[in-house]
């Protein structure tokens, strides 16, 4: 049956996501689906498709980087590769090409679908018009919450299959990867630095209780100076901090060690001072990944949220000929 192939002209578009979300919302309808990636450097060949999808056989292959634009030869290669997995079965391709022809190139090769991850102010009349009926629909990313209802009245070019909206989860990441940017130390280490951090909170002067404080939101790290332990402990009792990070190298009293264990909350421990930790952290935002679980979850409800049935069940009625 016919593979779909997920593609965008443009890099970070989300189509990792997609191609997940997508994925594992076919097998939650009772189709048998694989995922895989476009190999075109196998060399350099790394799986983006994440492992943790349930009910997904995940074939990976993706490579890092966008290639080069690849030859016709490369890319019957691949398509090759495309039809060899998709008997019986629904196949996602996240594909790594860089414009419509090639995508479209790719499409007719390996005799699959497309479907599209675009933002709200592209135009995709080149898009529709290189690839013809291959071309399924778009799904429209990282749209604003507050024109979204807009966005969903307003005509497309192409058939829309959902709208996800722009949100934390997906520029979101673990405590662990805090910790590896600011090239922090564990003085306590659990396995609640796999955790997704949605926001930081400073503990610096905080004029109401301090547990208070760090319960006004949720899935926190806490940045705290090394030698303020009234705010530590109120940190690791608000229930919402994932992990402390204590700044200056300065290292806690053995209270906040014990505290900490009990909870099972990782102290991690920076050499820059409280300002400057600050200014390096929206830097790890450019390194966010598609590679959590809850951002998988989030996605697909954001995608089911917002989902255009009709179009959907003419894609399914066309991908299960």
């Amino acid at each position: 049956m016919p593979s779909i192939i997920v593609a965008s002209d443009k890099p970070k578009a989300g189509k990792t996501m997609v191609s997940s979300v997508l994925s594992t919302y076919l097998a939650s309808k009772g189709h048998e689906v694989s995922a895989m990636g476009s190999m075109f450097d196998e060399s350099e060949a790394v799986s983006s498709i994440p492992e943790w999808l349930d009910d997904v056989e995940v074939i990976g292959g993706v490579p890092e980087k966008r290639p080069a634009s690849p030859s016709s030869d490369q890319i019957r290669k691949v398509a090759e590769k495309i039809k060899a997995h998709s008997k019986g079965k629904v196949l996602v391709v996240e594909s790594h090409l860089k414009t419509p022809r090639e995508n479209n190139e790719l499409a007719q090769a390996s005799e699959s679908k497309v479907i599209y991850v675009s933002n709200i102010d592209s135009k995709m009349s080149r898009t529709k018009e290189a690839l013809g009926d291959r071309l399924l629909g778009v799904v429209l990313n990282n749209v604003p919450r507050y024109r979204m209802d807009l966005v969903k009245k307003t005509p497309q070019e192409v058939p829309v299959i959902s709208y996800i909206s722009e949100n934390r989860h997906m520029v979101s990441s673990t405590v662990d990867q805090f910790a590896r940017h600011l090239e922090g130390k564990y003085l306590y280490e659990s396995d609640k630095k796999d955790e997704l951090v949605l926001n930081v909170l400073i503990g610096g002067l905080v004029l109401d209780w301090s547990v208070l404080y760090f319960q006004s939101k949720k899935d926190v790290l806490a940045v705290i100076r090394g030698d303020r332990p009234d705010l530590h402990l109120g940190a690791l009792q608000s229930g919402n901090v994932h992990a402390l990070m204590l700044t200056q190298g300065i290292e806690p009293i053995e209270y906040v060690y014990y505290e900490a264990k009990e909870l099972e909350i990782p102290i991690i421990l920076v050499s820059t001072d409280t300002h400057e930790t600050m200014d390096l952290i929206p830097g790890i935002v450019d390194k966010a990944k598609f590679d959590h679980p809850r951002k998988l979850n989030h996605a697909l409800k954001e995608f089911e949220a917002n989902i255009r049935q009709e179009v959907v069940d003419k894609v399914l009625g066309q991908i299960t000929l």
